[in-house]
């Protein structure tokens, strides 16, 4: 099977689980979540939902499970990878492997531990082994995988990266487990999983417009929207009100923000026209547009 039958076949769609019981108290606020939606939407990737669950191995199993019923193209994981008692993800996500493997402990994952250990702190990975051997013993349980799992290096932390290939979910969805470190996460997603991506996704585009205006209500506003919203589809509209305080007063503004995710040639034509529409309609009402967006087209 190509890739273009791929594209045309399959939900181009992503889902992001984040696992940590630190998001969940609010000890620490998300941002691997944001990185991933940052690098995906301008690929025409969509995410079709975020999910935030504990450390627990039933929570993780469940909700991959769950998620690998939706059939999104790829699932990503973030956080749980490391050393700690309470690192558990991937023995969350070795109960939704089909056929059930053991976890082992894998040469091959040791010595990328090794290397990315030495590269890091400029040593050979010979001392970087007696290094770890002598005061990190608990980086063995870094290797204990799936024999079906594919290892992504992390050129900004010992813990590797872990793929699990489509034959061994439900045929369509890759899991890719990514360390919960900012830094780690976004290394191994630049470096291994945005080529992957590309790759499937060049075909596809991703369009997006909009203007902000004040002097008209949102609700008057969006009764244009209701009458013509049929007559675009494939275009997503959606109105984002806000209010600053300006020289000691309350201002209200209204954003609005078009958006699409197409393989269409006349998706472009279609919310230019859509955007002029919406524009006139606000001038038209007396209102005052502040800032323009014009049409783009994000494809890397």
């Amino acid at each position: 099977m190509n890739i273009l039958h791929i594209i045309t076949t399959t939900k181009m769609e992503c889902e992001i689980i984040l696992i940590g019981n630190e998001l969940l108290i609010g000890k620490v606020q998300d941002t691997n979540g944001k990185f991933i939606i940052n690098q995906l939407i301008p690929l025409g990737m969509k995410i079709s939902q975020i999910t935030i669950i504990p450390d627990n191995i039933n929570r993780i199993k469940e909700s991959v499970q769950n998620a690998l019923l939706r059939k999104p193209l790829f699932i990503f994981t973030s956080g749980g990878l490391g050393p700690t008692f309470d690192d558990i993800t991937v023995n969350g996500l070795n109960q939704v492997i089909q056929p059930f493997q053991e976890l082992m402990e894998r040469d091959d994952a040791l010595q990328m531990i090794y290397q990315s250990y030495a590269m890091r702190f400029n040593k050979s990975k010979e001392e970087a082994k007696e290094i770890l051997e002598k005061k990190y013993p608990l980086h063995h349980k870094m290797a204990k995988l799936p024999t079906c799992a594919v290892l992504l290096f992390n050129s900004e932390g010992v813990a590797p990266g872990v793929l699990i290939p489509k034959e061994f979910t439900n045929g369509i969805t890759e899991i890719i487990s990514l360390p919960g470190v900012p830094q780690e996460l976004q290394a191994i997603f630049i470096q291994h999983v945005l080529p992957r991506i590309r790759n499937l996704t060049k075909d596809l585009h991703f369009y997006q417009c909009g203007f902000s205006f004040i002097n008209l209500g949102e609700s008057r506003f969006t009764e244009l929207i209701y009458s013509i919203k049929d007559e675009y589809p494939g275009i997503w509209i959606k109105t984002h009100p806000r209010s600053k305080m300006i020289d000691g007063k309350r201002r209200y503004e209204v954003e609005v923000h078009l958006t699409s995710f197409s393989q269409d040639n006349s998706i472009p034509s279609n919310m230019n026209q859509l955007y002029y529409i919406l524009k006139e309609h606000v001038l038209d009402s007396g209102g005052v547009i502040l800032k323009e967006n014009p049409i783009s087209k994000n494809n890397i």
